[in-house]
């Protein structure tokens, strides 16, 4: 293994709007983005080689492992403000979606079991295991799913306004039209939707541009809307949800008040945890808070997930029994 070190999913819509970002558009004097190089990275990313693919990721604070799951196509820096207060108790390992930064690596596969592998792997490139696995939307589903299949490998899970038990033929369908709607003046209208902070103050275009995992030329354009085709197929066929039964992780899911992503969430949180049987399932509600909760409410947010893992630290990780 070659080591270079240096310094929700939301819905097939929410990624067109991403995607009509300004910054991801090129024009006749646009360059074609050079092969991916670690040493262009800012001095708080790094990056590893997992199955030949790049993983850049960020890695602060000490104590047990948390690793967050990204949602395509945001960056580390989308979770900045949260990994900082949950630093002081925890390492917090942000990792930025696979495949955006060099998609030739990834061998046009962006299926959920691929990512699951990708981020197996990674885990066991660092030499963490056992880890704590955090996400939101898309990244929570995965987590789950990564505690399915592989949970020797992990600790506990915290899943923000997660996807795991969504059914694409039981009112998510009605997600993708409010993510259309949403996302039809592109991030802008995403995030007033998604935010009470950004509906009242639209973010800056600075706070944009660092948010999103930079993309730079048509290939990783195309790397984003294969990502997002894979997972929608992963959803008409409950790819996640077929899971849960089998779950045995300590499970958090954290809500939002005001949710208008993620419509009936209230419904979901009711499937999961009366999928999962196998263990007890807490879940919060995070006050004045759309589904990027973690925007509104960091600390609240931050507080939440720092009981859970408190609580459930890695050395009480039980074995998987069935």
């Amino acid at each position: 293994m070659m080591k270079t070190i240096r310094g929700r999913h939301l819905a097939t819509a929410l990624m067109i709007g991403l995607l009509s970002l300004g910054v991801t558009s090129l024009s006749a004097a646009d360059p074609l983005k050079a092969a991916f190089d670690p040493k262009d990275l800012s001095p708080d990313l790094h990056s590893i080689l997992v199955q030949n693919i790049p993983i850049v990721y960020s890695d602060q604070g000490k104590g047990d492992p948390l690793i967050i799951l990204p949602s395509y196509p945001f960056g580390t820096k989308f979770w900045a403000e949260l990994a900082g207060r949950l630093s002081s108790s925890v390492r917090v390992i942000v990792v930025e979606p696979p495949g955006i930064r060099a998609p030739s690596s990834m061998g046009a596969d962006y299926s959920s079991q691929h990512l699951l592998h990708i981020y197996r792997d990674f885990i066991k490139a660092l030499g963490l295991k056992p880890v704590h696995l955090m996400g939101e939307g898309e990244g929570g589903a995965l987590a789950v799913a990564l505690g399915h299949h592989f949970p020797d490998l992990i600790g506990a899970v915290v899943s923000i306004n997660g996807f795991e038990s969504v059914n694409w033929t039981e009112g998510f369908g009605g997600t993708i039209n409010l993510f259309k709607q949403s996302t039809a003046g592109g991030i802008g209208m995403l995030m007033s939707s998604g935010s009470l902070k950004y509906r009242e103050k639209a973010p800056s275009r600075e706070e944009i541009e660092k948010w999103l995992v930079p993309i730079q030329d048509e290939e990783q354009k195309k790397a984003v809307q294969d990502r997002f085709k894979a997972y929608t197929s992963d959803l008409q066929e409950s790819y996640v949800l077929a899971m849960l039964p089998n779950f045995n992780r300590r499970l958090l899911l954290i809500g939002s008040e005001n949710d208008q992503l993620l419509i009936e969430a209230e419904k979901y949180v009711k499937r999961t945890r009366s999928q999962i049987r196998q263990v007890t399932v807490e879940y919060q509600v995070v006050p004045k808070a759309g589904h990027f909760a973690f925007l509104d409410q960091p600390e609240k947010t931050a507080e939440l997930i720092r009981t859970f893992l408190s609580n459930n630290p890695i050395s009480s990780a039980a074995p998987r029994t069935n």
